[in-house]
């Protein structure tokens, strides 16, 4: 007797299901087309050339409990001091920007990306030169990488320059609760057909390794 299956119906995202607010709001050295590393997903690709170190974000979405995110392909973990580890999750188009559609590298050869914290808000800064024709990738290397490793520590040593500047002591004095630069840790939760966080996150910024690569990934 024959039966019949039912194959799950595959969403593919195309320019027009993407909000007006992002198109907007895309530098112009970037475009959305559809990503060469997932068929079904548009990806960020650059129109100009990107020199290395460029800083872009930083990345939006809804901040939330972990329990009440639905999906962790498209969300950041950042830890609160008052608050703890919240989601920053930008699953709904509407609720993101454009950093929501940077993919997720499938080799150390293929990533241009990495992902910094700052002041607890996610941003991502080229690792290399990236010519125009090429796809944004962003991968989690933290500082076993030596260049990721030297890229945080300059990033760090500005945010120390920065509150130790005589603006910030005069904003110290004038505000006392007011917000220092910080240079901390957060992780990803993002699990996918193409890769999967055994350990359910990454504490990038640590010193610690809390996470599994994929088999493949170099």
């Amino acid at each position: 007797m024959n039966q019949n299956t039912t194959e799950p119906t595959v969403v593919v995202e195309t320019l027009a299901d993407v909000p007006e607010h992002v198109l907007r709001g895309l530098p112009e050295d970037v475009r959305l087309f559809p990503s060469a590393v997932d068929k079904t997903r548009l990806g960020v690709w650059a129109t100009k050339s990107i020199l290395k170190g460029k800083k872009f974000g930083p990345f939006v979405g809804d901040k939330k409990k972990r329990s009440q995110v639905k999906s962790n392909v498209y969300m950041w973990e950042v830890y609160y001091p008052n608050l703890g580890w919240m989601c920053v999750d930008a699953t709904d188009p509407k609720k993101g920007n454009w950093l929501r559609y940077i993919n997720w590298a499938r080799s150390g050869k293929e990533q241009n990306l990495f992902p910094l914290e700052i002041n607890r808000t996610i941003y991502y800064k080229s690792l290399k030169p990236i010519a125009p024709g090429e796809e944004l990738l962003v991968w989690y290397n933290g500082e076993d990488d030596p260049e990721i490793a030297a890229a945080i520590e300059e990033e760090r040593a500005s945010a120390r320059s920065r509150r130790h500047s005589p603006k910030a002591r005069r904003d110290q004095v004038e505000d006392p609760a007011g917000s220092s630069s910080h240079v901390g840790p957060f992780r990803n939760l993002m699990v996918s057909a193409r890769v999967y966080l055994c350990s359910g996150f990454h504490q990038v910024l640590c010193c610690e390794k809390v996470f599994s690569p994929p088999a493949g990934f170099s």
